[in-house]
């Protein structure tokens, strides 16, 4: 088993946003999630892969994910959505096993709302590990506005829940990026800097706002410049961009691109000959960095069940010693995309359900727990 060494209210996490909970707190409404009556039977289309019988590749038998694929047309039959799929794939891209359901497929745009943060965070390590900046700088040297926090707000702290950055009502969008977090920075503190986690959307706008300053661009670019460019990611989009890209639940994304995403992070930071990130940043934005927080009362913890988090994503299953074996960007539209080092695979549950977190995220992870439960028996 490969194993990534431990490092050091809502889905929303902000009282205001429980309208946006009503629509998965990924700032999408109910008329962007396409859905159907219950009473009509999914329709699927269904590949698993064929291995030459000369590789050492593990063959999987025609029925190993049948469960899973009756799981994920339930899925979407209850939740009255137009599609859905699962994908499992290799870390060299070859897909293992594909379902199709409905009038979803790969190339679907959806919005995945806090599945953009994964991909924040990552762009994000871009610049540290160019040493533009550090995971335990005071973000206040970039962004001024901060100058007076004390203790000061870190980088890390912010990409782990723990800067008590409250969440604002200006990130339900009609500002830009940067007059967003000036607000936010000019309102109080959940806690003092590092001393409790809170699940949260702000400290993420306060993340893309630093990665404008760095790059020197809006953020839309400098992600286009630093991640999904070089992954060959081009559907991804940001509705608002230039300046109102919401980089905490704002991406439009679809399930090929959110593939070669994972396919990057399962290989260390580099898919495709392309290397995106180093294998150490790869390692430090994957391990739980919340260990010595108490976790339980947090609201999203409370919808995911997993008491851990990293920078930007969720350690759902760990060893003995506290080392991520898998690791997902898991949001409130149901959206479940994630990496699997003990396989040596990335899958992802691909749907847009506007139904909320609290219903959205434990229905998509109930399948993702069985397909990677499939590739084990």
């Amino acid at each position: 088993m490969k194993r990534i060494p431990r490092s050091v209210a809502a889905w929303c996490g902000f009282a205001a946003c429980a309208g946006l909970l009503a629509v998965g707190c990924g700032g999408s409404s109910a008329s962007q999630a396409a859905s159907t009556s219950d009473s009509t039977e999914p329709v699927f289309t269904t590949t698993t892969s064929v291995v030459p019988s000369t590789t050492t590749t593990r063959l999987y038998a025609p029925t190993a994910f049948d469960r899973a694929d009756a799981l994920l047309a339930e899925r979407v039959k209850s939740a009255g959505l137009s599609g859905g799929m699962v994908r499992l794939a290799r870390a060299d891209g070859s897909v293992i096993h594909e379902t199709s359901v409905g009038s979803v497929n790969g190339a679907t745009p959806m919005s995945v709302a806090s599945s953009t943060k994964w991909l924040t965070a990552a762009t994000l390590m871009t610049f540290v590990d160019q040493g533009a900046i550090g995971l335990d700088n005071n973000i206040a040297t970039w962004l001024p506005e901060f100058g007076s926090d004390n203790p000061g707000v870190t980088v890390r702290q912010l990409l782990a829940h723990t800067s008590g950055v409250r969440d604002n009502t200006c990130q339900g969008g009609g500002s830009s990026l940067a007059a967003c977090v000036k607000a936010i920075a000019s309102s109080p503190r959940q806690f003092p800097a590092g001393s409790q986690f809170s699940y949260g959307n702000s400290d993420f706008l306060v993340v893309g706002r630093l990665i404008e300053v760095l790059g020197g661009a809006d953020f839309a670019t400098v992600v286009a410049q630093r991640l999904t460019g070089p992954l060959g990611m081009t559907a991804t989009t940001w509705p608002g961009a230039p300046s109102m890209a919401n980089s905490a639940f704002g991406v439009r994304i679809t399930v090929d691109d959110y593939g070669k995403f994972l396919a990057m992070v399962l290989n260390y930071g580099t898919a495709s000959g392309t290397t995106v990130l180093s294998r150490t940043a790869v390692e430090t934005m994957v391990a739980n960095q919340v260990a010595d927080y108490d976790t339980t009362g947090d609201f999203s913890v409370g919808i995911t069940k997993i008491p851990r988090y990293c920078l930007g994503c969720w350690p759902d299953v760990v060893d003995g010693f506290g080392s991520t074996v898998v690791v997902s960007g898991n949001g409130g539209m149901g959206l479940y995309p994630w990496v699997d080092y003990e396989t040596n695979t990335w899958g992802i549950i691909g749907v847009q359900d506007a139904r909320g977190a609290q219903v959205a995220v434990p229905a998509s992870q109930k399948v993702a727990v069985e397909a990677r439960a499939a590739l084990l028996r």
